[in-house]
């Protein structure tokens, strides 16, 4: 590693602090900082805190962090739990592993070796396609272990939010979209991210122009969220002119379930299987992936909502759903109180039916 130990990022490997709402948790990341900077992330807020170097990642370090975690007798954090159990990696969580950086240390194609060397599942998230692209070794070998699920991010605004919040920075999506069909006609599994739908900014008709590309290219896999919105997000997207006052009012629960069953009815239309984590507001849709992605891993975690409301459509009782789908990943006293609905901090299993709202609140396309 060129840098310095001080600047070498040193928790690359990490649980989502939110795996109880995650069936892919568990992530590693080449890199701490994004080169990228997309106006609308809210992880950028980190950086304030943390710093704006970019602190690459030590593969050999990660290498060493998975290979003693599989071999952990006694895990007792989610993180030691996933670790244990060799729950599929989500891998470019916080940032891309294939931004510019990546042409000069060549981090993530280590790590995708790591990876490779101890037979672990990966979903690869990135808008950078073109550099992940000329990992063909990495690529072809992972994909004949079955190892490997490509997950290119592709939001609804499409060519309009590559330059308006991506600043030309990523491979165009129309790139993205052939990347995406040349593996897929390989035989590799792959699903697009469509996060963030940026309620009040983005319409049903960006949503069903980028549904119609996904269909165009053979894509039959997509994933939508609402906004992560902070002060730190909020501010730049109001900089770059956009009306926050009206995307902070349509990302609320009461607006955004109704444009969420608007963007499900969409993708049933074209026949997308759409993948939204936000399993309140999608109410009694039934996600036919076995991750809140879209995509089908080999090891998802399973004590989080996504699963607890497949078993529930399925007739299990409360109990029953524990029972069957504890597998350490997340807080148990907190999933426990989401599937029984004793805990009033967060919506219970049983409010992603009962949670109201009007469908004259739909905004006006």
């Amino acid at each position: 590693m060129e840098d310095s130990k001080e600047k070498t990022y040193q928790a690359a490997v990490s649980i989502r602090g939110d795996s109880l709402y995650c069936p892919l948790p568990l992530s590693v990341d080449a890199y701490w900082n994004c080169e990228i900077d997309c106006t609308h992330c809210y992880l950028r807020r980190l950086n304030r805190t943390w710093g704006a170097d970019l602190r690459p990642a030590d593969p050999v370090a990660v290498f060493d962090k998975l290979k003693a975690g599989l071999n952990n007798p006694n895990p007792k954090t989610p993180l030691a739990h996933c670790l244990r159990n060799k729950t599929t990696i989500r891998f470019g969580n916080k940032t891309d592993p294939f931004q510019s950086a990546e042409k000069k240390y060549r981090v993530a194609g280590r790590l995708m070796n790591v990876f490779i060397r101890l037979k672990w599942s990966f979903v690869v998230q990135t808008k950078c396609t073109d550099l992940f692209l000329s990992y063909t070794q990495q690529i072809e070998r992972a994909a004949s272990l079955g190892l490997i699920t490509f997950m290119p991010v592709i939001t609804p605004g499409l060519d309009r939010d590559w330059a308006e919040f991506e600043h030309g920075r990523t491979t165009a999506p129309s790139i993205r979209l052939i990347h995406a069909k040349i593996l897929s006609d390989q035989g590799i599994p792959v699903g697009v991210n469509g996060e963030p739908f940026i309620p009040g900014y983005h319409t049903l008709l960006d949503f069903e122009e980028t549904l119609v590309a996904l269909r165009d290219a053979g894509i039959y896999r997509y994933n939508t969220y609402n906004l992560h919105l902070n002060d730190f997000n909020a501010k730049r997207l109001a900089e770059k002119g956009l009306d926050i006052e009206r995307i902070y009012h349509h990302n609320q629960d009461k607006q955004w379930k109704v444009i969420l069953q608007s963007l499900i009815a969409l993708a049933r239309k074209y026949e997308i299987g759409l993948g939204c984590p936000d399993f309140v507001n999608s109410g009694a849709y039934a996600e036919p992936a076995n991750t809140c992605c879209g995509v089908d891993v080999p090891r998802p975690a399973t004590f989080n909502t996504h699963f607890f409301k497949k078993y529930a459509q399925t007739g299990y009782h409360s109990q029953d759903i524990l029972k069957e789908l504890w597998d350490g990943s997340g807080d148990y006293e907190k999933g426990k109180a989401i599937v029984t609905g004793t805990e009033s901090d967060f919506y219970p299993l049983r409010d992603a039916e009962t949670l109201p709202w009007d469908k004259n609140d739909l905004i006006p396309f």
